[in-house]
């Protein structure tokens, strides 16, 4: 699967880290500390820089009445949740994890929990083994999300209760009920339609086959008024060249578009060279590597060095 995917999935996260705690509290069969408020936190978990150590997102979970120092440092944290989106064995991973959870802990002085969401069924029986420290009885076993658990979100009002929840399900199930692509996109038309337009796009990239011609027929019968001339025109060149090299260039689109967001979100600045460049870039190996490049950089330059 395209690194895209795994960027849009931890968006999901960071769009609504409330999700986080819903996914970590059904499978940690137990409540979480008590707290007031959610908020999404900076995703480098290491003590001290450098070297940097950066997990996908970081949520904690805040109570202003227990506010205090930590370090020298006021917080009112009482908990913190580190998510990660695994597509793939890595064995770096069973190192950076527990540096992840014991460093975020350092830094809160609160528990904290690894939550780890997987695509594939294979990839999360891997995630769920026990990683031992060597230390004796000190061993972490991640939270793992796979297709089995993640739930199936088949009601267009809960979609539209929770857009990101609604997409995750439909990514992860739909190949399998394509009738949940309908359910999505009824959800959707309940949202703010720019939010559904996006999605809507990234929805025709990041489907399965199946699942996506249902998308393609529901977005060129013009169902939906969020949909836009990204998606029309990816449906149509779907068509007219044999669906390949439709989803190509669909696909670089989305992933120009994705770079962008990850550039403004992290508020460095672009300028029209920059953008025409990489909105024209279709060679999806390079614009995978800008994607992977735009969470570290400090300057719109380093993207392309």
């Amino acid at each position: 699967m395209p690194k895209i995917e795994h960027e849009f999935l931890t968006e999901l996260f960071q769009n609504d880290p409330n999700l986080v705690v819903e996914l970590v509290e059904q499978e940690a069969g137990g409540p979480l500390p008590r707290f007031t408020k959610v908020t999404l936190q900076s995703n480098r978990v290491n003590k001290v820089d450098p070297p940097e150590m950066t997990a996908d997102s970081v949520v904690l979970l805040r109570d202003p009445e227990k506010s205090r120092h930590v370090h020298g440092r006021a917080t009112d944290a009482v908990g913190g949740i580190i998510a990660e989106v695994q597509r793939e064995r890595d064995k770096g991973k069973r190192l950076s994890w527990p540096c992840y959870v014991t460093n975020l802990r350092y830094r809160i002085d609160a528990p904290v929990v690894l939550l780890v969401l997987c695509t594939d069924r294979s990839v999360a029986r891997w995630c769920r083994t026990p990683i031992p420290t060597g230390h004796p009885r000190f061993e972490l076993t991640p939270l793992t999300l796979g297709p089995d658990e993640v739930p199936v979100v088949d009601d267009p009002m809960s979609v539209a209760a929770s857009p990101e929840l609604g997409m995750l399900s439909t990514l992860l199930h739909a190949d399998e009920d394509v009738e949940l692509v309908d359910t999505l996109m009824k959800g959707l038309n309940k949202i703010d339609p720019s939010k559904a337009e996006t999605y809507t796009g990234l929805a025709m990239v990041l489907l399965a086959e199946a699942p996506r011609h249902r998308l393609e027929d529901i977005v060129s019968a013009k169902t939906y008024g969020f949909t836009s001339p990204f998606t029309e025109r990816y449906v149509e060149q779907g068509r007219t060249e044999g669906r390949v090299e439709g989803r190509v260039e669909g696909r670089a689109d989305a992933t120009a578009r994705m770079i962008l967001k990850i550039l403004r979100s992290r508020r460095i600045e672009t300028d029209t060279a920059t953008r025409e460049r990489i909105t024209a870039c279709t060679d999806l190996d390079t614009l995978d590597h800008w994607a992977d490049r735009a969470f570290t950089i400090s300057s719109a330059q380093e993207l392309f060095e």
